[in-house]
């Protein structure tokens, strides 16, 4: 009988018996197999009562296995709380060691927002700005998820808010970057409230309740709060990965009030502020605001937070754009000569925010200096809309003769 892959086995199906009895009859308790051992196939299945078995039987639980995880790794990566306890207290799990890509628990946990971890006295005091292969801390990886839960609990440790990855990100610029990424383009469900025939609906990532529904495509109704969001992403009819966006936003606006550089620039040049625009969101760019966040930033292809919020198609970001910016500039170009009424002919957009952009001051009559992919030089946002045969767009950006 093979001992060792016999263990192994035993203890990866958590089958105490077996386990039991190979350890009486000589088995190794650090056996290894040929990707994992015993104690680390109990560890990450979850096994409790095997782990105790094999640690009391000398199992050394500060040894990798061939892909560089220990036990106390794998115990984490699938929310063990009761084996890390058991690894860390009762039998003195090192708490540096690090995978090949550097990661410790921390950062193992953070990625999969097992921030119960955090409740153990030890990992209390490990360094929370331990950093990874891409330099990241476990902040920076919980925000890269938009894991809101580890991410909260960790700064109320201490964490520093303003640590940089190799990229130059921030948490906060990381858990922006992950808030584009769960933004839901389309999404709705109609049904009836009270007798009355309303319409939940999410479009470039704003979610909007409109009661009564009455069929028109341009109805808006109200903006639903994160509160709200939040308690619909737990409703069967909801929309998936709802919660996902929501956490973001949450962790966001944790991270700028426990005191995040809102003005900060990743290697790239790209802030907050632009990052917020992209997306649209009209919450996140109020809390940057408010903290003092420049509304004056571009790219180096000259696009401004204007020309992105004209991008998302978000009216509620827009609203947000002139509400809390004290000196909107609304008639401003970038390297090509757009204006934030060119892109919205060409992407498309709710009318009202033509009507805003318009109400501001955007320059209708102004051409474009370059051509674009298949749009000519010299251009005007309402021929862009022609371009695109979006006949209401191409009227409400038609301009007004000048006097």
């Amino acid at each position: 009988m093979d001992l060792v892959k016999e263990l192994v086995l035993a203890s990866e199906a958590g089958n105490e018996t077996a386990v039991a009895e190979l350890l009486n009859n000589g088995a190794n308790p650090d056996a290894m197999g040929p990707n994992s051992g015993a104690l680390h196939c109990a560890a990450f299945n979850g096994h409790l009562s095997v782990v105790k078995m094999l640690l009391e039987k000398g199992a050394n639980p500060n040894v990798a296995d061939h892909q560089s995880f220990y036990p106390l790794h794998l115990a984490a990566s699938k929310k063990h709380l009761s084996i890390v306890k058991e690894l860390i207290i009762a039998h003195g799990a090192d708490l540096n060691v690090v995978t090949s890509s550097l990661g410790t628990v921390l950062h193992i946990a953070a990625a999969i927002n097992f921030y119960e971890i955090l409740t153990v006295g030890e990992i209390k005091k490990m360094s929370f700005e331990a950093r990874d292969h891409e330099k990241k801390t476990a902040l920076n990886v919980a925000a890269s998820f938009g894991n809101y839960s580890f991410g909260y609990h960790i700064i109320n440790l201490g964490a520093d808010v303003n640590t940089i990855d190799q990229s130059g990100n921030s948490p906060l610029l990381n858990v922006l970057y992950q808030l584009e990424r769960t933004k839901i383009q389309s999404w709705s469900s109609e049904g009836s409230n009270s007798g009355v025939h309303v319409k939940y609906q999410i479009t470039n990532g704003c979610f909007r309740y409109i009661k009564p529904y009455k069929g028109g495509v341009n109805e808006l109704g109200r903006v639903l709060s994160m509160v709200d969001q939040l308690e619909i992403s737990g409703y069967s009819w909801g929309p998936e990965g709802l919660a996902d966006y929501v956490n973001c936003v949450l962790l966001i606006q944790y991270l700028i009030k426990k005191g995040a550089e809102v003005n900060i620039k990743n290697h790239k040049g790209t802030t907050p502020m632009i990052f917020a625009c992209s997306v649209g969101e009209a919450e996140v760019i109020t809390a940057l605001a408010k903290k003092g966040a420049s509304f004056d930033d571009r790219t180096d292809e000259g696009i401004t937070t204007l020309h992105y919020l004209a991008i998302s198609k978000r009216l509620d970001g827009l609203k947000a754009f002139y509400k809390y910016n004290e000196n909107p500039q609304t008639d401003v170009v970038d390297n090509k000569g757009w204006t934030p009424a060119h892109y919205l002919a060409d992407l498309g957009g709710h009318p009202d925010m033509a009507k805003l952009l318009i109400k501001n001051g955007v320059d209708l009559f102004r051409c474009s200096t370059k051509e674009f992919v298949a749009l000519k030089k010299g251009i005007t946002a309402r021929e862009v809309a022609e371009h695109w045969n979006d006949h209401e767009m191409v009227k409400l950006l038609t301009p007004k003769k000048r006097k």
